[in-house]
């Protein structure tokens, strides 16, 4: 799922730029479809109600991982030569902590 997430997947146009309707794609078409709707599915599946909202309507997995970084890059600012890893683990620790003390966070 990760490949089609960072590779993206076009679906194939005909000669006038409209898509190909289903019932003309192939079996490794089909296929990679699939795997498609997985992985935007996988990561809707990780996504409060907010962000869901806040992505808007998008086309595949990669359009919407490309939304979620643009959405996550407006809210969080690293700090200087923090790695994204360490970003995800200051603000994962920021969460444990209010989660620790019974409070909520909203969005």
């Amino acid at each position: 799922m990760w490949i089609n997430i960072q590779i993206g997947l076009e679906l194939p146009r005909d000669d006038t730029g409209k898509p190909v309707s289903c019932v003309n794609w192939g079996a490794s078409l089909m296929k990679k479809v699939e795997a498609d709707a997985k992985a935007t599915c996988t990561l809707q599946c990780g996504l409060t109600k907010e962000e869901l909202n806040r992505v808007g309507p998008f086309s595949s997995a990669k359009k919407l991982w490309e939304k979620l970084i643009e959405l996550h890059e407006e809210t969080f600012d690293t700090k200087e030569g923090e790695t994204a890893s360490q970003l995800q683990s200051r603000i994962q620790d920021l969460l444990n902590g209010h989660h620790r003390i019974g409070q909520k966070v909203e969005n």
